[in-house]
């Protein structure tokens, strides 16, 4: 299905890592145990908005572009394997590897767009980058990241991103966009460089073997497609939903809340419970699975994490994207905070979206992805439990 809006490619360029990585530098980034788990995951695609409302694309052609791309050049040579290619093994990078770089104009309504009302998922979709595959002589090649900067004239600018979660997670991503908005606004330097010892994670079970030979058994499963909620053409919108300190207080006060529950857990089973209202499955009849990533604690029975992704996949489970501790609006490239951070690819997993609050209030931002009927039934039920605080 088309695009609602057209968007003008105005360039696309090959960014390569200036100077190249020494000699002396790691060519190729064994996957650990943990980036195996998300091997055959669909790419992480954000968006960062930046409100710019006397901006041309002429002048943005001029005054902002030669640094942006000298700025990415520059910091691609802490973070080169970026410029890499994924394996189903390995990062590895070549001499002459490079992050493709899109230029585009749009003329989509960018007030809108930074809006936390429902908007069509398709709008977003011309504004991130897609990821190109290679077929190489040790079987297919994937490029690890690919940006793209969109100009809305007179009103702003989006930069976006496609990068493999096998190659990096959140933190090691935000920390890399950070690293480039800071070498654009003050031309520095990361600080500190990023860490590239595999020798941090140690694998004495052999953890590595079991998901490496798990992740190329369930290659291409199915079930992986029972996430995507605009699978078939579906109407699906995506919407921001405020948990403020004011709506966090009454979550913590209700009566069933467990003691001493974090804002994260409180914002998290706020939107879990909306999602199961949404679907029809509030009842407790059905089972209604939810996921996330935590910390590096002690767990049990880690064998079998990737098929047990598959089977949370299959039956549409509830999981979470980013963190509020990640901080995501503290990626200024000299034009301020971002108006907006939206995780597009939330619609291919139906994940929870999650960021601090922009507004600086110690909140938590959730960006929800339903079909249009189901938006409309969280949208009430939000609003029936916490619209008046």
């Amino acid at each position: 299905m088309a695009p609602l809006h057209k968007l003008k490619v105005l360039e696309q360029c090959r960014i390569f890592p200036t100077p190249p990585p020494s000699a002396s530098r790691p060519s190729s980034l064994p996957l650990t145990f943990f980036d195996l788990v998300f091997v055959n995951f669909h790419p992480v695609q954000r968006l960062f908005f930046y409100e710019l409302p006397a901006l041309s694309v002429s002048d943005f052609l001029v005054s902002e572009l030669p640094n942006l791309k000298r700025s990415l050049s520059l910091t691609l040579h802490h973070f080169y394997p970026l410029a890499g290619t994924l394996t189903r093994d390995e990062i590895a990078y070549s001499e002459g590897d490079f992050v493709q770089l899109t230029v585009a104009a749009s003329a989509d309504d960018f007030r809108d767009m930074v809006g936390d009302h429902p908007r069509c998922v398709r709008r977003f979709h011309p504004l991130v980058p897609e990821l190109n595959s290679h077929q190489g002589d040790k079987g297919p090649r994937r490029d690890v990241l690919a940006v793209q900067v969109t100009i809305f004239p007179g009103a702003g600018v989006s930069v976006g991103t496609a990068l493999h979660h096998a190659a990096a997670d959140g933190a090691s991503y935000v920390h890399f966009m950070k690293s480039w908005a800071a070498a654009h606004a003050t031309g520095s330097t990361p600080t500190p460089p990023p860490l590239f010892d595999r020798g941090a994670v140690r694998d004495p079970r052999g953890l590595r073997a079991a998901f490496a030979k798990e992740a190329a058994a369930l290659e291409g499963d199915g079930r992986m497609q029972a996430w995507d909620v605009a699978r078939g053409g579906a109407d699906a919108v995506r919407a921001t939903f405020a948990f403020g300190r004011a709506r966090l207080g009454a979550l913590a006060a209700a009566p069933r809340a467990p003691p001493g529950a974090s804002p994260y857990a409180l914002a998290c089973g706020f939107a879990w419970a909306g999602v199961a209202r949404a679907r029809g499955r509030a009842s407790g009849a059905e089972r209604l699975r939810f996921g996330f990533v935590t910390g590096c604690r002690a767990r049990q029975g880690m064998r079998g994490w990737v098929r047990r992704v598959y089977e949370c996949a299959g039956e549409r489970a509830v999981t979470v994207a980013g963190s509020p501790k990640l901080g995501v609006y503290g990626v200024d490239f000299g034009w301020g905070p971002p108006a907006k951070v939206e995780i597009v690819s939330a619609e291919r997993t139906g994940a929870l979206a999650l960021a601090e609050s922009r507004n600086g209030d110690g909140g938590i931002e959730v960006g929800v992805v339903l079909p249009r009927r189901e938006m409309d039934v969280f949208v009430s039920f939000f609003a029936s439990q916490l619209g008046h605080l």
